[in-house]
């Protein structure tokens, strides 16, 4: 095709037969916009072909917590095997900040071409979005794909004065505001699960918040804090190695990964929540681009590659494609509401 510099474009509009061509242009349009209405032109069409290609660089996936917690623990094993997949590399970033604040922001303000992904969560995009002023909304995001789930463990350190989960609740209805814990963030997971216990048990225990999972277990190794609930993948080799305790899991049923570990459900405390970690797009990115990438994922989670290093994490595989997570999701959007409102937060 001929290729028409800026100054001959201007030239095209210049001569006698300008008002001519402007009627001809002003017709041409006039009937693709009808086109367009009547479904006679599908303007994903002329999107298709990058679709095939897509992806042809490689893909940003964006972690908004610091290292050592379970996002980053996950997100590596994704982007390590990710490639295979996809056949581009899954560049891992991490943009640590007011709780998640700073990556998902990221996110949202990218290009919405499905290069830049979210690994999002419940709390980053369906419970702080409804009760903060956030830079970003719910709707600001499409789902793509969860990867999986987890629940919380509570534990504590091995030299702590309490040893179970009944002796943790007594000794904070005795000593109310003494237990201090850690916690991520405002808002986040484990402030939430905290939060939900205290007000299951009718008590007082203090919270300090150390912005992501890593800094949060390495503030009660080091005695800083007595107790947290944190991700098994975090927790798990912590509690293997006899450094801290677990005294229940926030699930409905046992975690594979620590099957001795009873729920806080069996031990009488109806505490339950569970955290999923899903990728995450901008809203506006074209819906081919979703499918794909959905596509892409059910792939990865299928690959002996990432179910082995998954399974050395404590964690395990909770695939939903993006039907299924969006479902999800909007459900979910509802239930954060709920539990922000019964913990008055």
């Amino acid at each position: 095709m001929k290729q028409v510099s800026d100054s001959q474009s201007v030239a095209l509009f210049t001569g006698a037969d300008r008002s001519t061509k402007v009627s001809k242009l002003t017709a041409l349009a006039s009937s693709v916009s009808l086109a367009l209405g009547l479904g006679l032109i599908v303007p994903s069409v002329a999107f298709a072909e990058s679709v095939e290609d897509f992806p042809s660089k490689p893909i940003r996936f964006v972690t908004p917590y610091p290292p050592g917690g379970s996002h980053s623990l996950h997100a590596g094993i994704i982007t390590t095997v990710s490639e295979g997949v996809f056949g581009q590399p899954m560049i891992s970033i991490t943009r640590a900040g007011g709780g998640g604040v700073v990556g998902a922001a990221e996110v949202a303000n990218a290009k919405a071409d499905g290069y830049t992904l979210l690994f999002g969560d419940p709390t980053i995009n369906s419970l702080r979005p409804q009760v903060e002023d956030l830079p970003f909304e719910v709707e600001d995001f499409i789902p793509v794909a969860r990867i999986n789930y987890s629940p919380a463990v509570f534990v504590v350190r091995a030299d702590a004065p309490f040893g179970t989960m009944k002796e943790m609740v007594e000794f904070a209805k005795k000593n109310p505001d003494e237990l201090v814990y850690s916690s991520d963030n405002l808002n986040g997971w484990t402030y939430t699960v905290f939060e939900l216990l205290k007000v299951k048990t009718d008590t007082k225990m203090r919270g300090v918040e150390f912005g992501g999972g890593g800094p949060a277990v390495t503030q009660l190794l080091g005695g800083n804090t007595m107790a947290y609930a944190g991700d098994p993948s975090v927790v798990g080799d912590h509690v293997a190695s006899g450094a801290l305790k677990a005294l229940c899991v926030t699930d409905t049923e046992a975690w594979p990964a620590m099957p001795d570990v009873k729920t806080c459900q069996e031990l009488g405390y109806d505490v339950v929540f569970q955290f999923w970690r899903g990728v995450m797009v901008p809203k506006d990115t074209p819906a081919p681009i979703v499918s794909k990438l959905s596509e892409g994922f059910a792939k990865l989670v299928e690959d002996p590659g990432f179910v082995s290093l998954i399974s050395k994490i404590n964690s395990k595989i909770d695939f939903a494609d993006h039907e299924q997570f969006s479902k999800l999701f909007a459900a979910e959007v509802d239930n954060m509401k709920a539990i922000a409102d019964s913990t008055g937060k």
